[in-house]
Formats: C-alpha cells, sequence, structure tokens
C-alpha cells in the first residue's frame, strides 16, 4: 500500500525571475572586469597588457633610488640616456644566468653601433644584493661602467613601488630565489617605457633605443 505523495515545491515565477536576474548582474560584471583587465578583450596575459601599455606610451618609470656595485647612491631616471633595462638578483643559477649572457651581447653591439644608449641590470633582492654582490655579478658578466650599470634599490620597499607600478612580478620561490619577469625594457630619456623585449630578442631592444638616443621614433 503506498502512502501518501510527496509534494513537490517549485520555485514561483517572481522568485524564478529574481534568481535570473541575480545571475545575469553577476555575470555582467564578470565581463565587464575581464574586458578592463585585458585591455577591451585583445590582451589575454598580464604580460600582452603591460607590453601594449608600453608600445601605446602608458607605461612611465617611477623616479628610484639606487646603490650601485661601487656603492655610490644614484637616482634614476632623472633626464639620463635612453637605458635598456633587466631587474635579475646575483645568486640566480637561471633566468639571470641567461640576462647577463643577452646583455654581454647587447653591450658589445652598442659599443660598436650605439655608443649613447646605456645598460642597466636592477636587484630584485637588495637585502642581499650589497655592492659587493653586485660587483662581482658585473665582474662574471663582463659588465663594463659606465656603459652598463649593476645596482639595488636603496630599500626593499622602493624596489616592491618601482616593479608594482612597471607590473615586474618577483616571487620567492621558497628556495633562496625568485621567480621573475625576464623581460628588457627600453627607456627614454623622460623615464617612459617605449617597449618591453624578451630577453632573446635582445637586439630588437637594441635597435628601439638606438633609433630613440639618435632621436626617431
Amino acid at each position: 500500500m503506498r502512502g501518501p505523495a510527496m509534494a513537490t515545491t517549485r520555485p514561483g515565477p517572481q522568485r524564478l525571475v529574481g534568481t535570473v536576474l541575480a545571475c545575469a548582474a553577476v555575470l555582467t560584471l564578470f565581463v565587464a572586469t575581464v574586458e578592463r583587465l585585458t585591455d577591451g578583450f585583445e590582451h589575454w596575459t598580464f604580460e600582452a597588457l603591460r607590453r601594449q601599455q608600453a608600445a601605446s606610451g602608458q607605461l612611465r618609470w617611477p623616479a628610484m633610488a639606487v646603490i650601485d656595485a661601487m656603492g655610490r647612491p644614484l637616482q634614476w631616471p632623472a633626464g639620463g640616456p635612453v637605458r635598456i633595462v633587466d631587474f635579475i638578483y646575483t645568486n640566480c643559477e637561471s633566468v639571470c644566468q641567461s640576462l647577463g649572457a643577452e646583455f654581454f651581447q647587447a653591450q658589445q653591439l652598442i659599443r660598436r653601433e650605439a655608443p649613447g644608449v646605456r645598460l642597466m641590470s636592477v636587484s630584485i633582492d637588495p637585502a642581499r644584493d650589497t655592492p659587493p654582490a653586485l660587483a662581482g655579478y658585473a665582474a662574471r658578466h663582463r659588465a663594463q661602467a659606465p656603459l652598463w650599470t649593476v645596482a639595488a634599490p636603496r630599500s626593499v620597499d622602493d624596489g616592491l613601488r618601482v616593479r608594482r607600478a612597471l607590473g615586474v612580478i618577483a616571487v620567492p620561490d621558497g628556495l633562496g630565489g625568485f621567480v621573475h619577469n625576464g623581460a628588457l625594457h627600453v627607456v627614454d630619456r623622460q623615464g617612459h617605457v617605449a617597449g618591453i623585449f624578451d630577453t632573446a630578442d635582445w637586439p630588437s631592444a637594441v635597435a628601439l633605443a638606438a633609433r630613440l638616443d639618435a632621436g626617431r621614433p
């Protein structure tokens, strides 16, 4: 013998409409956020957006106080030469070694064809990258001052501020090192980041820097 039938409760029309409207609002917010973060859906990675901002003149290098491998304080940028800048840390055994090798090749090309351009390697680990450590990195990669400056921010906070403004990511890897962007930044005399290039594309970075140094776009 069957028991009494179980009643089935269904949402009323008003409740159903409310749920649909709430879902639509969430979806609209999501789409608007993605559109803003991807620059109108044109750039689906953060690095692509960062490079597009540089190409369109929207990325500027903030004022930065650094100490070079000689222990000298410097303020940069301050109306100085066109520079190609990378981020390193001196005890890195992977990406930074590649960056050093690429920069050495760029140094040789700049010496021959664009002597007004300068190179700069900025540490993401100023707590450990003291002037002796910076000098050791410069010696390993045959950096020749004043063409190539190896330096560290005056403080950890100052370095973090600059990297945030540029969209440069440096995450501790849990082994005493960092995972970070390996890009080359071409910075004009006014401090605008005119282009961002992969390390292997250093000839393009040098070509852009040479054009800027000669007053050509």
